[in-house]
């Protein structure tokens, strides 16, 4: 049964009205001081990913625009972008993966929260994509867009980072608005760069044996800390007694498997071996949720499908009734999700698509 012990929480803390300290600058503790006092009101988030997919300078340049107009015509607090900020076949140069994607976050009225995807860094050794070294493309990506402790976008707001600014495991990040509490979680695409077969080396790609091993090392040190964040985000929320946490990653760790009818436990369960990248997560996401009081949603991209289910089961067979995911719109579709985060409401998330014609 569901511990409904932070609802009695949440009806002290409405009738307070201290301002929240998200604003870059701000002062004071921003997670549990100031946080704490605001005035738990009803919030709007945008949720999209795996965008800028056309290789057409003009239709590219029109889908972006229309994606950023829709957004700004709408009221929201801040926007959650799940990864992929380019399509897996096209060039992994600093512009494409940098500076145009800086430009795109800037023209939201809302902040950004940025979680990475693989077609800017884990694919790039592709040779459609220049045959770049992903961790080095990984380390220009942290330098230009997490070096400083604050989402992306004009208007941006205060997160907590693992690593230190613009190194290592400085992409994950959260932030807590309104008893909810919101993780960026670097889980890419691509067996989330660990590398087990010769296919997955060399396919499309002038890599190395040596160049795969470094792949594999890089996943192993990130999965350790990726487990550890993910932990720890949790021990947070449950200490706080917080409604709700969002975990924002990549990769569709269900891929490719249907899940409904026995799908769950007879196809994607028996994949989560030692070669399954995602595995450590999974398992750890599992434990985590089922001993959490509140409600948590997984937002991902990468299989570019719409869907919003409730992807993860008890040990009886019962869908784990407070976990759901949403998988964002992408590639050719440019639409995306209003998300309505309500810590008031028993089911504190829930969603409206947006579908751009």
């Amino acid at each position: 049964m569901r511990n409904n012990s932070w609802k009695a929480a949440l009806a002290v803390m409405a009738a307070v009205t201290l301002p929240f300290a998200a604003q870059a600058g701000s002062s004071g503790d921003w997670r549990h001081g100031d946080e704490r006092a605001e005035k738990l009101s009803v919030l709007k988030v945008a949720l999209w990913g795996d965008e800028f997919y056309s290789d057409d300078p003009t239709a590219k340049s029109a889908a972006i625009d229309q994606t950023i107009r829709s957004m700004n015509k709408h009221h929201l607090d801040f926007t959650v972008f799940a990864g992929d900020t380019k399509n897996g076949s096209t060039l992994c140069t600093d512009q494409a993966i940098g500076q145009d994607i800086v430009e795109i976050f800037n023209r939201l009225k809302a902040p950004t929260l940025y979680s990475l995807g693989d077609n800017e860094w884990t694919d790039c050794h592709r040779t459609s994509n220049g045959s770049y070294d992903p961790l080095e493309r990984l380390d220009f990506l942290r330098a230009t867009f997490f070096d400083k402790n604050t989402t992306q976008g004009k208007h941006p707001i205060l997160v907590e980072r693992q690593g230190e600014l613009g190194q290592a495991y400085s992409e994950n990040s959260r932030f807590v608005k309104n008893h909810v509490e919101f993780v960026a979680l670097h889980i890419p695409g691509s067996n989330n760069n660990l590398v087990v077969t010769d296919s997955q080396c060399t396919k499309k790609s002038n890599r190395t044996q040596a160049d795969c091993d470094a792949a594999t090392a890089e996943y192993q040190a990130r999965n350790v800390k990726n487990i550890a964040w993910l932990k720890d985000a949790f021990s947070e929320a449950s200490a706080n007694h917080y409604a709700g946490v969002l975990i924002a990653i990549q990769a569709d760790v269900f891929f490719p498997f249907e899940l409904s009818d026995g799908g769950y436990q007879d196809d994607f369960l028996p994949r989560l071996t030692a070669d399954n990248g995602y595995t450590d997560f999974f398992n750890t996401l599992v434990q985590e949720t089922q001993n959490f009081a509140g409600q948590v949603l997984l937002v991902h991209g990468d299989s570019h499908y719409f869907k919003i289910d409730k992807a993860m089961f008890n040990a009886d067979g019962r869908l784990t009734p407070n976990f759901t995911r949403v998988e964002v719109f992408g590639s050719a579709d440019n639409s995306w999700i209003e998300m309505t985060v309500d810590p008031s409401s028993e089911n504190v998330f829930s969603f409206e698509p947006v579908v751009l014609n």
